[in-house]
Protein backbone atom coordinates (compact mmCIF):
# COMPACT_ATOMS: atom_id res chain seq x y z
CA UNK A 1 0.00 0.00 0.00
CA UNK A 2 2.74 2.47 0.95
CA UNK A 3 4.68 1.52 -2.16
CA UNK A 4 1.69 2.38 -4.35
CA UNK A 5 1.29 5.70 -2.56
CA UNK A 6 4.95 6.63 -3.06
CA UNK A 7 4.75 5.69 -6.74
CA UNK A 8 1.64 7.83 -7.23
CA UNK A 9 3.20 10.86 -5.54
CA UNK A 10 6.36 10.43 -7.62
CA UNK A 11 4.32 10.48 -10.82
CA UNK A 12 2.59 13.60 -9.62
CA UNK A 13 5.82 15.49 -9.12
CA UNK A 14 7.09 14.31 -12.47
CA UNK A 15 4.12 15.91 -14.18
CA UNK A 16 4.45 19.09 -12.16
CA UNK A 17 8.18 19.42 -12.86
CA UNK A 18 7.70 18.89 -16.56
CA UNK A 19 4.97 21.54 -16.57
CA UNK A 20 7.29 24.05 -14.96
CA UNK A 21 9.85 23.83 -17.77
CA UNK A 22 8.13 26.51 -19.77
CA UNK A 23 10.15 29.34 -21.35
CA UNK A 24 7.52 30.81 -23.62
CA UNK A 25 3.82 30.86 -24.05
CA UNK A 26 1.24 30.53 -26.77
CA UNK A 27 -1.79 32.65 -26.09
CA UNK A 28 -3.77 31.91 -29.21
CA UNK A 29 -6.28 29.86 -27.29
CA UNK A 30 -6.40 32.21 -24.34
CA UNK A 31 -8.62 35.11 -23.44
CA UNK A 32 -7.56 38.28 -25.19
CA UNK A 33 -9.25 40.92 -23.05
CA UNK A 34 -11.36 41.55 -20.00
CA UNK A 35 -14.43 41.81 -22.17
CA UNK A 36 -13.89 38.44 -23.78
CA UNK A 37 -13.32 36.79 -20.42
CA UNK A 38 -16.16 38.25 -18.43
CA UNK A 39 -18.63 40.01 -20.67
CA UNK A 40 -22.25 39.01 -20.70
CA UNK A 41 -22.48 40.58 -24.13
CA UNK A 42 -22.14 37.06 -25.28
CA UNK A 43 -20.50 36.96 -28.65
CA UNK A 44 -16.99 36.68 -27.26
CA UNK A 45 -14.84 33.75 -28.33
CA UNK A 46 -14.78 32.45 -24.78
CA UNK A 47 -18.44 32.54 -23.94
CA UNK A 48 -19.60 31.42 -27.36
CA UNK A 49 -17.17 28.61 -28.08
CA UNK A 50 -15.85 27.34 -24.73
CA UNK A 51 -15.53 23.59 -24.83
CA UNK A 52 -16.34 23.06 -21.18
CA UNK A 53 -13.89 20.22 -20.70
CA UNK A 54 -12.71 21.35 -17.31
CA UNK A 55 -9.54 23.19 -16.34
CA UNK A 56 -8.17 25.03 -19.34
CA UNK A 57 -5.48 27.57 -20.11
CA UNK A 58 -6.19 31.20 -19.25
CA UNK A 59 -4.63 34.51 -20.11
CA UNK A 60 -4.56 37.71 -18.10
CA UNK A 61 -7.13 36.91 -15.44
CA UNK A 62 -8.71 40.13 -14.24
CA UNK A 63 -11.63 41.11 -12.09
CA UNK A 64 -15.13 40.72 -13.43
CA UNK A 65 -16.69 44.15 -13.62
CA UNK A 66 -20.01 45.51 -14.83
CA UNK A 67 -18.67 48.75 -16.27
CA UNK A 68 -16.89 46.88 -19.07
CA UNK A 69 -20.21 45.51 -20.27
CA UNK A 70 -21.91 48.40 -21.95
CA UNK A 71 -24.32 47.77 -24.80
CA UNK A 72 -22.89 48.06 -28.31
CA UNK A 73 -25.34 48.30 -31.18
CA UNK A 74 -24.81 47.72 -34.85
CA UNK A 75 -27.77 48.96 -36.83
CA UNK A 76 -29.45 46.27 -38.89
CA UNK A 77 -27.10 43.40 -38.10
CA UNK A 78 -27.96 39.77 -37.40
CA UNK A 79 -25.37 37.31 -36.13
CA UNK A 80 -25.87 33.58 -36.08
CA UNK A 81 -23.22 31.49 -34.41
CA UNK A 82 -22.60 28.29 -32.61
CA UNK A 83 -20.25 25.48 -31.86
CA UNK A 84 -20.07 21.75 -31.37
CA UNK A 85 -17.67 19.92 -29.06
CA UNK A 86 -17.29 16.29 -28.10
CA UNK A 87 -15.06 14.93 -25.37
CA UNK A 88 -13.99 11.68 -23.77
CA UNK A 89 -12.61 11.46 -20.24
CA UNK A 90 -11.55 8.81 -17.77
CA UNK A 91 -9.76 8.63 -14.42
CA UNK A 92 -7.80 5.56 -13.37
CA UNK A 93 -7.00 5.25 -9.67
CA UNK A 94 -3.30 4.75 -8.96
CA UNK A 95 -3.60 4.80 -5.18
CA UNK A 96 -6.46 4.83 -2.68
CA UNK A 97 -7.16 3.59 0.82
CA UNK A 98 -8.98 0.62 -0.65
CA UNK A 99 -5.56 -0.66 -1.77
CA UNK A 100 -6.79 -2.34 -4.91
CA UNK A 101 -4.40 -3.54 -7.56
CA UNK A 102 -3.81 -1.45 -10.66
CA UNK A 103 -5.60 -4.06 -12.75
CA UNK A 104 -8.69 -3.84 -10.54
CA UNK A 105 -8.65 -0.02 -10.67
CA UNK A 106 -8.21 -0.10 -14.45
CA UNK A 107 -11.20 -2.42 -14.75
CA UNK A 108 -13.28 -0.06 -12.56
CA UNK A 109 -12.38 3.04 -14.62
CA UNK A 110 -15.38 4.68 -16.20
CA UNK A 111 -15.19 6.21 -19.67
CA UNK A 112 -17.34 9.35 -19.82
CA UNK A 113 -18.34 10.69 -23.27
CA UNK A 114 -19.94 14.11 -23.67
CA UNK A 115 -21.29 16.13 -26.54
CA UNK A 116 -22.32 19.78 -26.34
CA UNK A 117 -23.59 22.27 -28.87
CA UNK A 118 -24.70 25.89 -28.69
CA UNK A 119 -26.77 27.94 -31.12
CA UNK A 120 -26.83 31.72 -30.84
CA UNK A 121 -28.93 34.30 -32.67
CA UNK A 122 -28.07 37.95 -32.01
CA UNK A 123 -30.27 40.46 -33.86
CA UNK A 124 -29.90 44.25 -33.74
CA UNK A 125 -32.63 45.63 -36.02
CA UNK A 126 -32.11 49.24 -34.91
CA UNK A 127 -29.45 51.21 -33.10
CA UNK A 128 -31.41 51.09 -29.84
CA UNK A 129 -32.82 47.55 -29.96
CA UNK A 130 -31.20 44.15 -29.60
CA UNK A 131 -32.72 40.64 -29.37
CA UNK A 132 -30.58 37.72 -28.26
CA UNK A 133 -31.18 33.97 -27.92
CA UNK A 134 -28.85 31.14 -26.89
CA UNK A 135 -29.83 27.46 -26.96
CA UNK A 136 -27.86 24.52 -25.64
CA UNK A 137 -27.91 20.84 -26.59
CA UNK A 138 -26.10 18.31 -24.44
CA UNK A 139 -25.29 14.65 -23.98
CA UNK A 140 -25.48 12.67 -21.76
CA UNK A 141 -29.04 13.60 -21.06
CA UNK A 142 -31.34 12.51 -18.28
CA UNK A 143 -33.26 9.33 -18.99
CA UNK A 144 -36.54 8.88 -17.20
CA UNK A 145 -37.51 5.31 -16.41
CA UNK A 146 -41.16 4.32 -16.10
CA UNK A 147 -42.71 1.06 -15.06
CA UNK A 148 -45.66 0.28 -17.28
CA UNK A 149 -48.16 -2.57 -17.38
CA UNK A 150 -48.76 -3.41 -20.99
CA UNK A 151 -52.20 -5.05 -21.08
CA UNK A 152 -53.59 -6.22 -17.80
CA UNK A 153 -52.67 -6.66 -14.16
CA UNK A 154 -51.54 -10.23 -14.67
CA UNK A 155 -49.06 -9.25 -17.39
CA UNK A 156 -45.39 -8.90 -16.53
CA UNK A 157 -44.32 -5.35 -15.79
CA UNK A 158 -41.96 -3.99 -18.41
CA UNK A 159 -39.32 -1.30 -18.04
CA UNK A 160 -39.30 1.46 -20.62
CA UNK A 161 -37.21 4.58 -21.03
CA UNK A 162 -38.63 7.95 -21.98
CA UNK A 163 -36.61 10.94 -23.10
CA UNK A 164 -38.23 14.37 -23.39
CA UNK A 165 -36.87 17.48 -25.09
CA UNK A 166 -36.05 19.08 -21.73
CA UNK A 167 -33.53 16.31 -21.04
CA UNK A 168 -31.19 17.35 -23.86
CA UNK A 169 -32.33 20.81 -24.98
CA UNK A 170 -32.06 23.92 -22.82
CA UNK A 171 -32.67 27.63 -23.13
CA UNK A 172 -29.55 29.32 -21.76
CA UNK A 173 -30.39 32.96 -22.46
CA UNK A 174 -33.28 34.85 -24.02
CA UNK A 175 -33.45 38.63 -23.68
CA UNK A 176 -33.91 41.94 -25.41
CA UNK A 177 -31.87 45.13 -24.99
CA UNK A 178 -33.18 48.63 -25.58
CA UNK A 179 -32.10 52.13 -24.56
CA UNK A 180 -33.31 55.67 -24.04
CA UNK A 181 -31.16 58.61 -25.14
CA UNK A 182 -27.94 56.63 -24.69
CA UNK A 183 -28.30 57.17 -20.95
CA UNK A 184 -30.69 54.49 -19.68
CA UNK A 185 -30.15 50.93 -20.91
CA UNK A 186 -32.60 48.09 -20.31
CA UNK A 187 -32.38 44.32 -20.59
CA UNK A 188 -35.34 42.02 -19.99
CA UNK A 189 -35.37 38.25 -20.09
CA UNK A 190 -33.32 35.28 -19.03
CA UNK A 191 -29.61 36.14 -18.79
CA UNK A 192 -26.50 35.64 -16.69
CA UNK A 193 -25.58 38.50 -14.36
CA UNK A 194 -21.97 39.40 -13.62
CA UNK A 195 -22.27 41.40 -10.42
CA UNK A 196 -19.17 40.26 -8.65
CA UNK A 197 -15.45 40.43 -9.32
CA UNK A 198 -14.36 36.94 -8.24
CA UNK A 199 -12.71 34.44 -10.56
CA UNK A 200 -13.19 31.09 -8.74
CA UNK A 201 -15.91 32.24 -6.31
CA UNK A 202 -18.39 35.11 -6.47
CA UNK A 203 -20.88 35.37 -3.57
CA UNK A 204 -22.13 38.69 -4.99
CA UNK A 205 -23.06 37.21 -8.39
CA UNK A 206 -24.68 34.28 -6.57
CA UNK A 207 -27.28 36.71 -5.19
CA UNK A 208 -29.03 36.86 -8.56
CA UNK A 209 -27.80 33.89 -10.61
CA UNK A 210 -29.23 30.42 -9.99
CA UNK A 211 -25.88 28.60 -10.10
CA UNK A 212 -22.32 29.36 -9.06
CA UNK A 213 -18.94 29.42 -10.79
CA UNK A 214 -17.32 26.02 -11.21
CA UNK A 215 -13.75 26.56 -9.92
CA UNK A 216 -12.41 23.85 -12.25
CA UNK A 217 -14.10 25.33 -15.31
CA UNK A 218 -14.43 29.07 -14.81
CA UNK A 219 -15.25 29.69 -18.48
CA UNK A 220 -18.46 27.63 -18.28
CA UNK A 221 -21.58 29.75 -18.35
CA UNK A 222 -23.34 30.30 -15.04
CA UNK A 223 -27.12 29.87 -15.03
CA UNK A 224 -28.80 33.25 -14.85
CA UNK A 225 -32.29 34.31 -13.88
CA UNK A 226 -35.34 35.98 -15.40
CA UNK A 227 -35.07 39.67 -14.61
CA UNK A 228 -35.41 43.24 -15.82
CA UNK A 229 -32.10 45.10 -15.68
CA UNK A 230 -31.82 48.86 -15.85
CA UNK A 231 -28.46 50.59 -16.27
CA UNK A 232 -28.29 54.37 -15.84
CA UNK A 233 -25.03 56.03 -16.82
CA UNK A 234 -24.25 59.19 -14.87
CA UNK A 235 -23.51 62.05 -17.32
CA UNK A 236 -19.86 62.77 -18.11
CA UNK A 237 -18.61 59.95 -15.84
CA UNK A 238 -17.85 56.25 -15.91
CA UNK A 239 -20.15 55.78 -12.94
CA UNK A 240 -23.49 54.09 -13.28
CA UNK A 241 -26.44 52.64 -11.40
CA UNK A 242 -27.87 49.14 -11.83
CA UNK A 243 -31.42 48.13 -10.89
CA UNK A 244 -32.88 44.62 -11.08
CA UNK A 245 -36.45 43.37 -10.81
CA UNK A 246 -36.44 39.58 -10.46
CA UNK A 247 -39.96 38.12 -10.76
CA UNK A 248 -40.87 34.80 -9.20
CA UNK A 249 -40.76 31.79 -11.51
CA UNK A 250 -42.87 29.62 -9.19
CA UNK A 251 -46.15 29.66 -11.07
CA UNK A 252 -48.87 27.89 -9.13
CA UNK A 253 -52.51 27.71 -10.20
CA UNK A 254 -54.61 30.17 -8.23
CA UNK A 255 -51.74 32.49 -7.31
CA UNK A 256 -53.03 36.03 -6.86
CA UNK A 257 -51.35 39.13 -8.25
CA UNK A 258 -50.39 40.47 -4.83
CA UNK A 259 -48.78 37.14 -3.90
CA UNK A 260 -46.81 37.15 -7.13
CA UNK A 261 -45.63 40.71 -6.57
CA UNK A 262 -44.72 39.86 -2.97
CA UNK A 263 -42.42 37.07 -4.19
CA UNK A 264 -40.65 39.39 -6.66
CA UNK A 265 -37.10 40.27 -5.62
CA UNK A 266 -35.42 43.68 -5.96
CA UNK A 267 -31.71 44.43 -6.28
CA UNK A 268 -29.65 47.55 -6.86
CA UNK A 269 -25.98 48.40 -7.23
CA UNK A 270 -23.89 51.54 -7.78
CA UNK A 271 -20.55 51.30 -9.60
CA UNK A 272 -18.05 54.10 -8.97
CA UNK A 273 -14.66 54.62 -10.61
CA UNK A 274 -11.74 56.32 -8.89
CA UNK A 275 -8.62 56.32 -11.04
CA UNK A 276 -7.91 52.71 -12.02
CA UNK A 277 -10.12 51.32 -9.26
CA UNK A 278 -13.77 50.36 -9.48
CA UNK A 279 -16.00 50.02 -6.41
CA UNK A 280 -19.53 48.66 -6.14
CA UNK A 281 -22.12 48.91 -3.36
CA UNK A 282 -25.59 47.42 -3.41
CA UNK A 283 -28.27 45.27 -1.86
CA UNK A 284 -30.80 42.51 -2.47
CA UNK A 285 -34.29 42.16 -0.97
CA UNK A 286 -37.05 39.58 -1.24
CA UNK A 287 -40.02 39.19 1.06
CA UNK A 288 -39.51 36.53 3.75
CA UNK A 289 -35.92 35.98 2.61
CA UNK A 290 -32.68 37.18 4.14
CA UNK A 291 -31.91 40.79 3.15
CA UNK A 292 -28.40 41.17 1.81
CA UNK A 293 -25.87 43.99 1.40
CA UNK A 294 -22.76 43.77 -0.78
CA UNK A 295 -19.50 45.50 -1.67
CA UNK A 296 -17.08 44.90 -4.56
CA UNK A 297 -13.69 46.31 -5.49
CA UNK A 298 -11.26 45.75 -8.34
CA UNK A 299 -8.13 47.44 -9.54
CA UNK A 300 -4.39 46.96 -9.88
CA UNK A 301 -1.22 47.40 -7.85
CA UNK A 302 1.56 47.86 -10.39
CA UNK A 303 1.41 44.68 -12.48
CA UNK A 304 -0.88 42.74 -10.16
CA UNK A 305 -4.67 42.78 -10.58
CA UNK A 306 -6.60 42.54 -7.33
CA UNK A 307 -10.30 42.07 -6.62
CA UNK A 308 -12.60 41.48 -3.69
CA UNK A 309 -16.22 40.98 -2.63
CA UNK A 310 -18.17 41.21 0.61
CA UNK A 311 -21.72 40.05 1.38
CA UNK A 312 -23.70 40.49 4.59
CA UNK A 313 -26.82 38.38 5.12
CA UNK A 314 -29.27 39.00 7.91
CA UNK A 315 -30.31 35.44 8.61
CA UNK A 316 -29.98 32.26 6.58
CA UNK A 317 -32.63 31.23 4.06
CA UNK A 318 -33.51 28.27 6.29
CA UNK A 319 -34.13 30.61 9.25
CA UNK A 320 -36.48 32.81 7.25
CA UNK A 321 -38.28 29.72 5.96
CA UNK A 322 -38.89 28.57 9.53
CA UNK A 323 -39.96 32.01 10.87
CA UNK A 324 -41.08 34.03 7.87
CA UNK A 325 -42.36 37.19 9.56
CA UNK A 326 -40.03 37.22 12.56
CA UNK A 327 -37.18 39.72 12.17
CA UNK A 328 -35.62 38.84 15.51
CA UNK A 329 -33.15 36.12 16.43
CA UNK A 330 -31.58 35.90 13.00
CA UNK A 331 -27.94 34.95 12.45
CA UNK A 332 -25.50 37.52 11.09
CA UNK A 333 -23.78 35.83 8.16
CA UNK A 334 -20.68 37.15 6.42
CA UNK A 335 -19.14 36.09 3.13
CA UNK A 336 -15.95 37.66 1.83
CA UNK A 337 -13.40 36.96 -0.86
CA UNK A 338 -10.18 38.52 -2.12
CA UNK A 339 -8.01 37.49 -5.03
CA UNK A 340 -5.17 38.49 -7.30
CA UNK A 341 -3.75 37.68 -10.69
CA UNK A 342 -0.54 38.33 -12.55
CA UNK A 343 0.37 37.80 -16.19
CA UNK A 344 3.93 37.61 -17.46
CA UNK A 345 4.05 38.20 -21.20
CA UNK A 346 7.51 36.78 -21.78
CA UNK A 347 7.56 34.00 -20.81
CA UNK A 348 3.80 34.10 -20.81
CA UNK A 349 2.66 32.69 -17.50
CA UNK A 350 -0.65 33.31 -15.75
CA UNK A 351 -1.16 33.08 -12.02
CA UNK A 352 -4.58 33.44 -10.35
CA UNK A 353 -5.34 32.90 -6.67
CA UNK A 354 -8.37 33.58 -4.51
CA UNK A 355 -9.37 33.23 -0.85
CA UNK A 356 -13.03 32.87 0.08
CA UNK A 357 -14.65 32.79 3.51
CA UNK A 358 -18.24 31.52 3.61
CA UNK A 359 -19.90 31.95 7.00
CA UNK A 360 -23.18 30.31 5.99
CA UNK A 361 -23.39 26.97 7.79
CA UNK A 362 -27.17 27.09 8.10
CA UNK A 363 -28.21 26.33 4.53
CA UNK A 364 -27.52 22.82 3.27
CA UNK A 365 -26.21 23.85 -0.16
CA UNK A 366 -23.56 26.07 1.37
CA UNK A 367 -22.69 23.95 4.36
CA UNK A 368 -21.20 21.14 2.29
CA UNK A 369 -19.79 23.12 -0.63
CA UNK A 370 -17.95 26.24 0.48
CA UNK A 371 -18.64 26.72 4.22
CA UNK A 372 -15.51 27.86 6.03
CA UNK A 373 -12.19 28.94 4.53
CA UNK A 374 -11.51 28.21 0.86
CA UNK A 375 -8.39 28.76 -1.23
CA UNK A 376 -8.11 28.18 -4.98
CA UNK A 377 -5.16 28.81 -7.29
CA UNK A 378 -4.32 28.24 -10.94
CA UNK A 379 -0.97 28.40 -12.74
CA UNK A 380 -0.79 28.19 -16.54
CA UNK A 381 2.31 27.68 -18.68
CA UNK A 382 2.89 27.80 -22.42
CA UNK A 383 5.40 25.93 -24.53
CA UNK A 384 6.63 22.73 -23.02
CA UNK A 385 10.09 21.62 -24.17
CA UNK A 386 10.01 24.32 -26.86
CA UNK A 387 6.84 23.07 -28.52
CA UNK A 388 3.84 25.43 -28.62
CA UNK A 389 1.49 22.51 -29.24
CA UNK A 390 1.98 21.52 -25.60
CA UNK A 391 0.57 23.55 -22.71
CA UNK A 392 0.13 22.90 -19.02
CA UNK A 393 -2.21 23.96 -16.24
CA UNK A 394 -1.82 23.32 -12.51
CA UNK A 395 -4.88 23.75 -10.30
CA UNK A 396 -5.43 23.41 -6.58
CA UNK A 397 -8.31 24.05 -4.19
CA UNK A 398 -8.62 23.55 -0.44
CA UNK A 399 -11.59 23.85 1.91
CA UNK A 400 -10.62 24.05 5.59
CA UNK A 401 -14.10 23.92 7.07
CA UNK A 402 -15.86 21.21 5.14
CA UNK A 403 -17.67 18.49 7.03
CA UNK A 404 -17.82 14.93 5.77
CA UNK A 405 -20.30 14.82 2.94
CA UNK A 406 -23.15 12.32 3.45
CA UNK A 407 -23.29 9.82 0.55
CA UNK A 408 -26.95 10.65 -0.09
CA UNK A 409 -26.14 14.35 -0.52
CA UNK A 410 -23.01 13.67 -2.57
CA UNK A 411 -25.13 11.80 -5.12
CA UNK A 412 -27.44 14.82 -5.46
CA UNK A 413 -24.71 17.38 -6.15
CA UNK A 414 -23.84 18.27 -9.76
CA UNK A 415 -20.83 16.35 -11.01
CA UNK A 416 -19.57 19.55 -12.64
CA UNK A 417 -18.67 20.77 -9.18
CA UNK A 418 -16.42 17.80 -8.46
CA UNK A 419 -13.73 19.89 -6.76
CA UNK A 420 -16.24 21.41 -4.33
CA UNK A 421 -17.24 17.98 -3.05
CA UNK A 422 -13.68 17.32 -1.87
CA UNK A 423 -11.77 18.83 1.01
CA UNK A 424 -8.76 19.27 -1.27
CA UNK A 425 -8.18 18.86 -5.00
CA UNK A 426 -4.89 19.03 -6.92
CA UNK A 427 -4.33 18.47 -10.62
CA UNK A 428 -1.56 19.05 -13.14
CA UNK A 429 -2.64 18.61 -16.75
CA UNK A 430 -0.42 18.51 -19.82
CA UNK A 431 -2.36 19.24 -23.00
CA UNK A 432 -1.37 18.49 -26.59
CA UNK A 433 -3.15 20.32 -29.43
CA UNK A 434 -1.84 19.31 -32.87
CA UNK A 435 -4.78 21.22 -34.35
CA UNK A 436 -6.91 24.02 -32.95
CA UNK A 437 -9.91 21.67 -32.86
CA UNK A 438 -8.16 18.74 -31.14
CA UNK A 439 -6.88 18.59 -27.59
CA UNK A 440 -5.50 15.62 -25.66
CA UNK A 441 -4.76 15.94 -21.96
CA UNK A 442 -3.08 13.81 -19.32
CA UNK A 443 -2.05 14.31 -15.73
CA UNK A 444 -2.47 13.39 -12.07
CA UNK A 445 -5.72 14.19 -10.29
CA UNK A 446 -5.49 14.00 -6.47
CA UNK A 447 -8.42 14.37 -4.08
CA UNK A 448 -8.86 14.33 -0.32
CA UNK A 449 -12.37 13.62 0.90
CA UNK A 450 -11.15 14.44 4.40
CA UNK A 451 -7.80 15.49 5.89
CA UNK A 452 -8.09 12.52 8.24
CA UNK A 453 -7.80 10.11 5.32
CA UNK A 454 -5.14 9.48 2.71
CA UNK A 455 -5.71 10.98 -0.72
CA UNK A 456 -6.98 9.23 -3.80
CA UNK A 457 -4.46 9.59 -6.63
CA UNK A 458 -5.75 9.09 -10.15
CA UNK A 459 -4.41 9.47 -13.67
CA UNK A 460 -6.78 11.64 -15.70
CA UNK A 461 -6.96 11.20 -19.47
CA UNK A 462 -9.08 13.41 -21.70
CA UNK A 463 -9.59 14.08 -25.38
CA UNK A 464 -11.81 16.65 -27.05
CA UNK A 465 -12.77 17.37 -30.61
CA UNK A 466 -14.34 20.77 -31.01
CA UNK A 467 -14.51 23.93 -32.93
CA UNK A 468 -16.93 23.69 -35.74
CA UNK A 469 -17.64 27.37 -35.23
CA UNK A 470 -20.03 29.14 -37.54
Amino acid sequence: MKKNFVTAIFLTFCFVSISAQSDDFSDEDFFSSDDSLFSDDVFSEDSLFADGDGIDEVNEVSAKTDLSKGILFEDGSIKIGGNFTTSLETKTVLYSEEDKSFGENLKDSVLTPTANANLIVDARPTQSLRMYTKFGIQYPYTVKENLQNENSFDQAVTLKTQVTISDWFSLKELFTDFSIADTAFFRFGLHTVTWGTGYFFSPVSDLINTSSIDPENTSAQVDGSLNLRTQIVLPNTQNCLWFYVIPSTDFVAGTTADTYLRDTALAAKADLVFGNWEFGIGGFYKYQNSPKAMLTASGSLKNVSVFGEFVYRYGADSEWLAKKDDWSDKTNIFQATVGLSRYWKNPAITLAAQYYYDGNNKDMTHQYLTYGHNVAALLSFGKILGNSDFTSTIFGMVNFGKEDLPPSLSAMLPQTYASLINTMTLSAMINYSPLSTIKIGMGPYITWKSFDNNPTVSLKLSASLGGGKF
